[in-house]
């Protein structure tokens, strides 16, 4: 196989897990997005690697459309990313006002306990 076929398939494959890792994030699915981002981490390597075996001239002419569709795979799970991390923010806000509201409900109710200290002189 040659470096352009390796790459073209080393591409492919991030592009697969790239997609599945969206899929992941929509969904909510911890472990396959780990699986996915594991995978990735794996190739980056090999990626790098045959990359430097190709003249610069030839990476730009045979990849740069792949490789402008791998970024915007990658913005848009980044955006999705985000959004599920404001929404968690915003999750533990309310869990935080509620743990607030609850803890003066329960001063408003309940008398401070008294200290029960006796000497023993």
């Amino acid at each position: 196989m040659t470096p352009t076929e390796e790459l073209r398939a080393l591409y492919e494959q991030w592009r697969a897990l790239t997609q599945e890792e969206g899929a992941a994030l929509e969904n909510r699915d911890w472990t396959r997005l780990t699986r996915s981002q594991t995978g990735k981490a794996r190739l980056q390597p090999r990626i790098a690697d045959v990359s430097r075996q190709l003249e610069p001239a030839i990476h730009e002419r045979e990849f740069r459309s792949m490789v402008e569709h791998l970024i915007e795979l990658e913005r848009r799970n980044q955006g999705l990313l985000q959004n599920l991390q404001r929404h968690a923010q915003d999750q533990q806000q309310e869990l935080d006002r509620s743990r607030r509201h609850l803890r003066q409900l329960h001063q408003s109710y309940v008398p401070p306990a008294r200290a029960h200290w006796q000497s023993y002189s």
